[in-house]
């Protein structure tokens, strides 16, 4: 790992990957693959990683959201605005299964 500081959880990174800082964002992280593709990490502020768990399960196993939570859930093959929402845990599942396959922040 490249990272200096290191993330808190690596769950977001694909195997084989290289973890380092983004270079202009504080808090952010970017996972790198060999042949050039990455994935970015926006710190763990809405508790995904309490929720890694469903990962695998389908969408209706989700618990209730919270009062003050935000949520973006979003069919991991659907057309979706590709902004970054710094407050809600995104939560990408299989339109024909109903399978959550991602849970993030960001």
């Amino acid at each position: 790992m490249a990272a200096d500081p290191q993330p808190s959880f690596t769950y977001w990174a694909p195997e084989n990957a290289t973890i380092r800082n983004h270079p202009r964002q504080p808090g952010v992280w970017i996972a790198e693959l060999p042949e050039g593709s990455r994935r970015h990490y926006f710190g763990d502020q809405w508790s995904a990683s309490a929720f890694q768990r469903f990962v695998g399960q389908s969408i209706d196993a989700l618990p209730e959201k919270p009062a003050n939570a935000v949520w973006r859930l979003t069919c991991s093959k659907c057309v979706a605005q590709s902004d970054v929402g710094w407050t809600r845990m995104h939560v990408s599942y299989d339109q024909e299964t109903r399978v959550i396959d991602e849970i993030s922040c960001g």
